[in-house]
């Protein structure tokens, strides 16, 4: 007896905890998701922040070593009246000593040109100058200047450092001697050694990173098969660009989502484990309910059929 009065306590209880369930589920998601999100958005901004300023500390002590350079008495002497010294182990010292440069040349005025051992086939400076930056520095009156650039590229390390000559970080320092400028000293960074500091440290192991200037990219650890990001917005990947504070160069990161996919599917898991078990709890529940009501009313009628006879 009272089979319907059993479906119609057992289902309603079921059909409420289920939507509540199905409610605080993905609630739960949402929240966890967008929660996440900014953990990981939040980490890797931090994280990029601090490879720009590792990479503008880089030049900027490369920057330092050049200005040591022009100081140099020989240098000064060799450049202000050419007697065809040799310069190359002075220009070797100095990659040597801050193990932060590549190659480093020297140009006097009148075009004779000095080159640490690493280089080969350099520029002349007047190939030097149809880049703008360049030839704006040499015109005007700074005394230091930083450019990235992929033209005129001297062979470092006969190019098996970094193939193809796709660029260089120039850092160039005119050199000085009475208050005239006799000459320049040019030191040249590989991008792969920038690219190096931003994946230091296991930092974005699964990430694509561009060094990015004047409307190029210098190619690095195979970028170049993701070139597609800069154009096409991908979501598989988390977006983070910095730019240097002189806005020389931009560092744009790609970061896989799979980390966070993976811990918003271990949330997934756990919510809906968590959910059988508690449907299971409440199937139990309703049951156990529904069958104390109609016991009882089942003992009551049965009460009252033997109290009629």
């Amino acid at each position: 007896m009272f089979k319907k009065l059993y479906r119609n306590i057992y289902l309603p209880i079921m059909l409420i905890a289920v939507v509540l369930i199905l409610f605080i589920n993905i609630f739960s998601v949402i929240v966890f998701n967008d929660t996440l999100k900014d953990a990981h958005n939040v980490v890797d901004r931090n994280r990029i922040s601090r490879a720009l300023g590792s990479c503008e500390l880089y030049i900027n002590s490369v920057v330092l070593s050049a200005y040591d350079l022009s100081l140099d008495n020989d240098l000064i002497d060799e450049l202000s009246s050419p007697a065809g010294k040799s310069l190359t182990n002075k220009l070797n010292d100095t990659c040597n000593y801050s193990l932060k440069i590549n190659a480093v040349s020297a140009y006097s005025q009148n075009g004779n040109i000095y080159t640490s051992s690493q280089v080969a086939n350099v520029p002349t400076l007047q190939e030097l100058e149809k880049t703008d930056g360049i030839k704006n520095f040499i015109d005007g009156e700074d005394a230091e200047f930083v450019c990235l650039r992929t033209e005129n590229i001297a062979e470092i390390y006969n190019s098996s450092a970094y193939p193809d000559g796709m660029g260089v970080v120039t850092c160039c320092r005119k050199v000085y001697k009475n208050d005239a400028v006799v000459g320049y000293v040019f030191a040249d960074i590989l991008p792969a050694n920038l690219y190096d500091y931003l994946f230091a440290n296991g930092q974005f192991e699964n990430a694509v990173a561009f060094i990015s200037a004047d409307g190029f990219y210098f190619e690095y650890n195979g970028n170049k098969l993701k070139e597609n990001l800069l154009s096409q917005p991908d979501n598989g990947y988390f977006k983070y660009s910095v730019t240097a504070e002189d806005d020389l160069f931009s560092i744009t990161v790609f970061n896989s989502k799979q980390e966070y996919r993976s811990q918003l599917a271990v949330l997934i898991v756990i919510l809906a484990s968590v959910s059988v078990g508690l449907i299971i709890g409440v199937h139990f529940a309703a049951r156990l309910t529904a069958k104390t009501v109609t016991k009882r009313l089942d003992r009551l009628i049965d009460k009252m059929n033997s109290t009629e006879i």
